[in-house]
């Protein structure tokens, strides 16, 4: 009987031993499966500094196969005053903007650093870091470096439009600059939008920066970044550009003819190599951007009077998209309007509008500088001075339009063909400008295109013009 109860008790520790040791496997396997979920990478070192523990994203943050960092200590890879300090002070850092320099790479990181003391020693570190391509990330969903036009949003039935369209989205999937040239107000941002939308770069960042709104003396840090003590008043951390916040997506610069000179030459160099280098900086960091620019000025001009670089300027017009101003295209001014009415509908559904025939009519007697941006604000003024649910002609109101000068008849009861009226307009205004259908063009507020247009559907002779004029 004592034999059988001396070896029950044997059986008993040998079955705690047993569950002993499986429990600690698990717990083992637990740990590891922790350590390797968490999003941030994780490295863990000794007193010496030597690394014992990483987790995947570490490898995968630094590039570096993980047993080459298991004979690695911190301080050859991170070289920054901030690790001397927590071994010296025992104080831990947090979110700090430090770099790791690994086979002739710079790897720029945000860290937290803490000591592990024991009985007062410090007998290691736990470092975790995150690459600032995620934090970038982040900062631009927050922010909302997002593009929401796509090609949908742009409306026209203009063949001309149409055509552009169907350049932008072949430029769209290529990875080349472009320009966007235009008026202001014909919708170079939502081409642009549209354009990072349709490329295979729809899932990254857009980052829209307008060139002449960044006062002079910040647009170098704002466009490529400055490091920490770059300048007075300059972040202790430093602060990314918008370059390398579109990383990975489309910057656009719009405005770009107002860039100054020293600017236009180091952008050049980014287009050229595809890196920049921070104010204050000395290191050159690869990035991964498509450069979308913008202007309303004529590019070409400004480069024969010194005030844009050629060589900069050959370099963003890779493809050029050429945007027609809506004087051009007044097919698609009731396209528009009815677009815009309805997009109020919907901010005001209790009350919803329509727009009568006559006011469309009238429409499309004025000449809309600001092309669709102007469109747009006298439909919204129209639209919010009406009390009643059609909008007429008499809503149209305002210094922002204007109707062009009555036509003078001998007999006022007398109604003329609106062909008739034209002719005889276009003809009078080359007769007073000598036969210059440019001249002309710009007194009768039409585009070069429509007024050669219109010179040969109504078969006139321009030299019949200019020879008169000179008898």
């Amino acid at each position: 009987m004592e034999d059988t109860d001396f070896l029950e008790d044997v059986n008993n520790m040998c079955r705690i031993d047993m569950d002993s040791i499986l429990e600690y496997d698990i717990s083992s396997f637990v740990l590891q499966a922790i350590f390797d979920c968490c999003y941030d990478g994780l490295i863990i070192t000794d007193e010496n500094l030597l690394i014992k523990k990483v987790n995947i994203t570490t490898v995968k943050i630094l590039g570096v196969k993980e047993e080459i960092l298991y004979t690695t200590y911190l301080n050859d890879i991170l070289k920054d005053d901030l690790l001397k300090t927590v071994v010296l002070t025992g104080e831990s850092k947090q979110a700090q903007d430090c770099s790791f320099y690994i086979n002739s790479n710079k790897i720029r990181c945000v860290i937290n650093l803490v000591p592990v003391k024991l009985r007062g020693r410090i007998i290691g570190l736990v470092l975790a870091l995150r690459d600032t391509k995620d934090l970038h990330k982040m900062v631009n969903n927050v922010v909302g470096y997002k593009a929401s036009f796509t090609f949908d949003d742009v409306i026209t039935k203009n063949e001309r439009e149409q055509t552009v369209i169907k350049l932008a989205k072949k430029a769209a999937k290529t990875n080349c600059n472009i320009l966007i040239e235009g008026e202001s107000g014909t919708g170079k941002e939502v081409f642009a939008q549209s354009i990072h939308n349709y490329s295979n770069r729809s899932r990254g960042p857009f980052v829209a920066v307008n060139c002449a709104a960044i006062p002079r003396e910040l647009v170098e840090s704002e466009l490529f970044g400055y490091e920490k003590g770059a300048f007075t008043g300059a972040s202790k951390g430093g602060n990314p550009g918008k370059f390398e916040l579109a990383d990975g997506g489309t910057i656009f610069l719009d405005e770009i003819g107002e860039l100054p000179l020293d600017i236009q030459s180091k952008l050049l160099r980014v287009l050229d190599n595809l890196k920049i280098v921070r104010v204050g900086g000395n290191y050159e960091k690869s990035i991964d951007v498509r450069v979308i620019a913008a202007t309303n000025r004529t590019l070409k001009d400004e480069v024969k009077n010194k005030n844009f670089r050629g060589d900069l300027y050959y370099r963003l017009n890779v493809m050029n998209i050429h945007l027609i101003p809506l004087r051009d295209r007044k097919e698609d001014i009731e396209l528009l309007a009815q677009y815009f009415v309805s997009q109020l509908n919907a901010k005001n559904p209790c009350d919803p509008k329509y727009i009568n025939l006559s006011y469309i009519e009238k429409l499309r007697m004025y000449n809309f500088e600001g092309n669709t941006r102007e469109l747009r604000n006298v439909v919204e003024r129209s639209y919010y001075l009406c009390e009643e649910t059609m909008i007429t002609s008499k809503y149209l109101m305002g210094k922002s339009v204007k109707v062009e000068a009555p036509i003078n008849n001998d007999s006022p009861k007398q109604i003329l063909p609106l062909e008739v009226v034209e002719e005889k307009c276009i003809r009078n205004a080359l007769q007073y400008c000598k036969g210059n259908a440019m001249k002309a063009s710009k007194l009768l507020q039409i585009g070069k295109a429509t007024i050669y247009r219109k010179i040969s559907k109504y078969g006139i002779d321009l030299n019949l013009y200019s020879s008169k004029i000179e008898n």
